[in-house]
């Protein structure tokens, strides 16, 4: 079965839509379609991450899963940052890279399963996880993200309460400093710092 953390959606027939969204005083469009994450609307959680998330302008980040490009392309916009997007799904990257132009937003798009074809550390690793790709496969993401930070450098995530953010956070403590900087909704937002 195809879901949106496969690399191919050719099974999935397409059925693009258009998604706005209002952040840091201008409007994001994003094209979405079938076989991406969250389609035909922005996922509450990532817009929890957006509103929380620190970026200092010109920081190195990496949006992991970026999906249609929601996270990394507002925040390159928004936070000045320099933003590289991965994701395994083929669709998905062709709509980030659309939607980045179509917002007039330089990033990099590029296709990695979890960081296995990323060779640079970053400042800022930011992600809302396929948690249904489950607990061994997440786990061993946390591990090279926490391999792919600059000394110091943060991992922001957001999980839900009933999806298992308290076990994630005993987990990513064994390697960070872990806050949980905010709660809505049921959506965990966390910082974790690479000591």
């Amino acid at each position: 079965m195809t879901h949106y953390y496969s690399e191919s959606q050719d099974d999935i027939k397409s059925n693009e839509s258009l998604v706005e969204m209002a952040f840091c005083d201008r409007t994001f469009s994003f094209i979405s379609d079938h076989g991406v994450f969250s389609k035909g609307r922005i996922d509450l959680g990532s817009k929890v991450l957006l509103e929380t998330i620190e970026v200092k302008p010109n920081a190195k980040v990496l949006d992991l899963g970026c999906g249609y490009g929601v996270i990394g392309i507002t925040i390159a916009a928004c936070k000045h940052a320099n933003v590289i997007m991965s994701d395994v799904n083929e669709r998905a990257m062709d709509l980030a890279k659309r939607n980045a132009d179509a917002n007039g937003v330089n990033v990099k798009v590029l296709k990695s399963y979890g960081l296995d074809k990323i060779k640079d550390n970053f400042d800022v690793i930011v992600s809302n996880p396929p948690i249904r790709i489950g607990k061994p496969r997440l786990y061993a993401m946390y591990k090279q993200i926490y391999e792919s930070l600059n000394d110091g450098g943060m991992f922001w995530l957001v999980i839900r309460k009933k999806q298992g953010a308290q076990s994630a956070a005993k987990y990513l403590e064994t390697m960070f400093d872990v806050n949980i900087i905010k709660k809505h909704k049921g959506y965990h937002v966390m910082a974790c710092k690479k000591h």
